[in-house]
């Protein structure tokens, strides 16, 4: 049998992927077989089994797709590159609100890190959300060192607060609209630059 071109092997296993990551994110990985990627594709089992060994090899590809397809977005920026506080709260406008936009420009991508990540590939969510927090820590020392934010933030922990409370959101968007969506951006702003607490509050002071 003549091997296939490499372009063709190429295309066809990134057809197999994109079959395979729709199903996952639509029915789940558990009740997604080998034969409904295939039928999505029009193909046999026998081709599908030229391109990947078995269920657990796509879902490790799928997982692995998925992810680079996110970090593109949302890791975009330089953590250090803001000089002015208004640059730096645009910068955070700019992040926050594109990783929201992932709800809108990549719906199936999204579905399937929130929802069947965990089931594709155990060890992978822990491992990105690691990376972000790492880029969030990065950005937060920026703050810190350019006198943006507070010097005394602990930046671990913060960062990883942060990175929670942003897929938090990515999750919401999911099922939101536009709107909603840039309501939670400005709201995350606003939390990190202005806090959430009274200024005029003090201990035994009413403020109501």
């Amino acid at each position: 049998m003549t091997a296939d071109p490499p372009d063709r092997v190429a295309r066809r296993r990134e057809a197999i992927l994109a079959a395979a990551e729709r199903a996952f994110a639509l029915k789940g990985f558990h009740d997604t077989g080998i034969a409904d990627i295939a039928a999505d594709l029009g193909i046999g089992h026998g081709t599908f089994y030229r391109y990947f060994k078995n269920k657990q090899d796509i879902a490790a590809s799928v997982a692995e797709r998925v992810v680079a397809r996110l970090a593109v977005v949302a890791l975009a920026e330089d953590p250090a590159a803001a000089d002015t506080l208004a640059d730096y709260r645009a910068q955070t406008e700019r992040i926050l609100g594109g990783m929201l936009a992932l709800s809108r420009s990549q719906p199936l991508a999204l579905q399937l890190f929130h929802e069947q990540l965990t089931a594709l590939d155990p060890g992978r969510l822990s491992a990105i959300l690691d990376a972000y927090a790492l880029f969030t820590a990065r950005f937060l020392k920026n703050g810190v060192d350019k006198g943006f934010l507070r010097h005394d933030i602990d930046i671990e922990p913060t960062s990883q607060a942060l990175v929670a409370l942003i897929f938090e959101g990515t999750r919401r968007a999911l099922h939101t609209d536009e709107v909603e969506a840039m309501r939670w951006t400005h709201a995350g702003v606003r939390l990190m630059f202005d806090g959430i607490s009274n200024p005029l509050a003090s201990p035994g002071h009413d403020t109501r």
